[in-house]
Order: C-alpha cells, then sequence, then structure tokens
C-alpha cells in the first residue's frame, strides 16, 4: 500500500481508476501527435520552440508551485531544482531551439530520444511528485502529467523527423550517456548530503514506496543494478527498429 500524505486533498493513488485514465489517454495522444507532427513538419526548429515554451512554461508553474513562504522569506526546498532528467530535459531542448542546426547535436539527440521516451514514460508511471505534493485538487497534478507527456512526444518527434538516420552507434552513444548520468546522479545527491527529500534521478530511494522492482530489499546496490536494467530495456526498446535494420543490413551482405 502506497502511502501519501495526509494533507494532501483529493490524493492521486498510484495505479488507480484514475491514474491509469492519465496514462491511457496522454500516451498515446503524445504518439499519435509525434507521428503526425513529423510527418507534416519533419524536422523542425518550430517544433522544438514549441516544445521549449511549453516546458518552460510548465517548469515556471512548477516553480511557483514548490515556493513557500518561511519567516526568513521565500524558499525554494533544493528537491525542486530541475535535476531530474525530465525537468533537465527542459533546459537540453531549450539548447535544441538556440542552436543555428540542431541535427549536428547528434550524440545529444542520441541521448535526449531514448531519455524522453522512457523516462517520459517512467515518469508517468511512477508519478512520484504527483502522489508525495500534489491532489487532484491542484493544477500542478495536470501539469505534472501533461508536462511528462510533452517529454514523450518531443523524444519521439527527434526519432520519427529523422534528423539524421540513427544507427547503431547512436544506440550505443545513448546507453553511455544515459548511464553516465546516473553515476552523476550519485555525485549530485552526495553534494546535497544524500538528502532523502532532494533523492535527484531517484539515486537515494525508490520514487514511490511498496514497488516490487525498485526496493532495498537486496541493498542498495541491488536497487542500483535495478535501475541499471530497467534503463537498459527502455532504451533497448527505444531502438528496435534500429536493432532490426541493423541485423537485416548483415543478413542481406550475407
Amino acid at each position: 500500500m502506497m502511502n501519501i500524505p495526509a494533507e494532501i486533498r483529493y490524493p492521486l493513488v498510484p495505479f488507480s481508476a484514475i491514474h491509469i485514465l492519465f496514462l491511457a489517454v496522454l500516451i498515446p495522444a503524445a504518439m499519435v501527435t509525434a507521428f503526425v507532427v513529423s510527418k507534416k513538419y519533419g524536422f523542425s526548429k518550430k517544433v522544438i520552440w514549441t516544445s521549449a515554451i511549453i516546458g518552460m512554461l510548465c517548469e515556471i508553474e512548477r516553480l511557483i508551485f514548490f515556493i513557500k513562504e518561511t519567516p526568513g522569506g521565500y524558499r525554494l526546498a533544493p528537491s525542486h531544482i530541475p535535476l531530474n532528467h525530465c525537468p533537465f530535459m527542459v533546459v537540453l531542448i531549450l539548447y535544441l531551439a538556440l542552436t543555428e542546426a540542431p541535427q549536428k547535436h547528434r550524440k545529444l539527440l542520441a541521448f535526449m530520444y531514448p531519455m524522453m521516451v522512457g523516462g517520459g514514460f517512467i515518469g508517468m508511471l511512477l508519478p512520484s511528485a504527483a502522489v508525495n505534493y500534489h491532489g487532484l485538487a491542484e493544477l500542478a497534478t495536470y501539469r505534472y502529467f501533461f508536462y511528462h507527456s510533452m517529454v514523450i512526444f518531443t523524444g519521439l518527434y527527434l526519432f520519427l523527423s529523422k534528423p539524421f538516420e540513427y544507427e547503431m552507434k547512436d544506440y550505443g552513444m545513448g546507453l553511455f550517456l544515459c548511464f553516465c548520468s546516473l553515476f552523476i546522479g550519485v555525485w549530485v545527491n552526495g553534494f546535497f548530503g544524500w538528502d532523502e527529500e532532494v533523492n535527484y534521478m531517484f539515486v537515494v530511494r525508490p520514487p514511490l514506496k511498496g514497488l516490487p522492482i525498485l526496493n532495498f530489499r537486496h541493498g542498495w546496490p541491488g536497487y542500483m543494478l535495478d535501475m541499471s536494467g530497467i534503463g537498459f530495456v527502455l532504451i533497448t526498446s527505444c531502438y528496435i527498429p534500429v536493432i532490426i535494420k541493423s541485423i537485416k543490413r548483415v543478413f542481406i551482405k550475407k
């Protein structure tokens, strides 16, 4: 049973009918929109700028929601700095929008594509912020799910719009950079004193309590191994079309 803070009004219960409804509506909508937009516009900076603007607006709403008044003035806790994967994608999308030829950033796109699709999906499947801080009475809950669906859309768009022909080397680069980000997450959390409330990239503790896989049953090393395994599966799943195409090329040559 998930423990949800009592002060949250109309709490979102993980894997409840309402949570499943969010997934059933927003994930297919993100996928269909990415397909349609990529076919209509191809790889366009206008689309990237649109995602960047939406991401910035969502991030502004998130910061406003979490800024609290204290005796010493208004304060934003370190846990709400956008260093988790999905919030940090706003920075990377904005960087792409500001560059003259974003399609030339092949290594970055090879990283962003699986990270946004897989990370956005996990963010919606395990909505830690929506469970621990928001309720169905707050706009922040709907912003949370809308933002993560936008992340999935943008990630798929970066692949489907074909800024270049994705190859196996991009799959390898995506794996390498994603796992590098996991190790960076360990250092970043160490900088903040391994605070459970900060928990960037869910390195310190699982995103939700009571999960069947992501737990401390086998200690922190086992938890990190599970995280790495899930990451590997998600990244590989994103690159399945590339892997199949590469295998076909090998057999055709033979």
